[in-house]
């Protein structure tokens, strides 16, 4: 689909994810680099998509369209002041949690910058990226396009603080909904479900019913309505659910988490403070 050259500086689980996709898209599967220091992890993605792996940086980064800085936020003021050399106008996209714009442009000295918050669905093409752009460049729109669209759902944000909104819903969703999952196959079991019986009632449970949200137009309110009837066994279900405040606790879980990615940012700006 794409002739253009793409460098993830880190080749860890959520590069591993993207690059997943892209390479069941991508025409050219050698124009997708790696850097990354564990001879095993680049040995993988070369022999399963077959990616170009680099253990060091060097002027194959200036020849990049886009630079995706896929490190976590503590490792990025090193990744990044190391390839700045190489980096003097290039689009360079961030999934660092927390790092604002401003601060990878103070390492980088320009502003053709792109922040996204991806989640792990990714990997299956059924992920969420959250989207803030620096950079007015329709070509680096179209660049993160190409990249991503492939993976699942883009929201693109009109303002930076709004990823941090995005690392709390879906960012970190798939562990609130893997805890759910936990929960009902906690429950099959001592209902005396055999295991297997157990952790697929709860698989097909959630799938199948995001698939009907998903194809369906009606509120979730809506939908949970109809599952449930006038002196049933559901209603008494979400009694218990709705009456244990179940809504204002996940509403919390979301507010500690955006502010931790809050914390997590402002730290990142402390420490490139201290590289001046």
């Amino acid at each position: 689909m794409s002739n253009k050259k793409i460098a993830f500086i880190g080749g860890g689980n959520m590069a591993t994810a993207i690059i997943a996709r892209m390479a069941d898209h991508w025409d050219e599967h050698s124009n997708i680099h790696v850097l990354d220091l564990n001879d095993n992890k680049l040995d993988k993605l070369h022999n399963d998509f077959g990616i170009t792996p680099h253990k060091e940086i060097g002027p194959w980064l200036s020849e990049m369209d886009c630079v995706i800085f896929a490190v976590k936020p503590q490792q990025l003021p090193e990744a990044l002041s190391d390839a700045k050399e190489f980096l003097k106008n290039n689009f360079v996209l961030s999934i660092a949690a927390g790092v604002k714009i401003r601060d990878i442009e103070k390492l980088l000295g320009h502003n053709r910058i792109c922040r996204v918050m991806p989640n792990t669905p990714v990997k299956e093409g059924l992920g969420v990226c959250g989207i803030y752009m620096a950079s007015e460049n329709d070509e680096d729109k179209k660049t993160v396009e190409e990249i991503l669209s492939p993976a699942g759902l883009l929201i693109w944000c009109s303002f930076e603080s709004m990823i941090d909104s995005v690392t709390a819903v879906s960012g970190s969703g798939p562990a609130y909904v893997f805890l759910f999952l936990l929960a009902l196959e906690k429950a099959a079991l001592e209902f005396g479900f055999t295991a297997e019986q157990s952790r697929q009632m709860a698989i097909y449970t959630v799938l199948g019913s995001a698939t009907l949200a998903k194809n369906s137009d009606e509120p979730f309110s809506e939908l949970c309505r109809k599952v449930q009837s006038k002196g049933g066994t559901t209603i008494e279900a979400t009694k218990i659910i709705e009456g244990s405040g179940f809504q204002e606790m996940m509403l919390r879980a979301m507010q500690a988490c955006r502010t931790r990615a809050i914390e997590l940012g402002d730290e990142f700006s402390e420490s490139v403070e201290n590289l001046k």
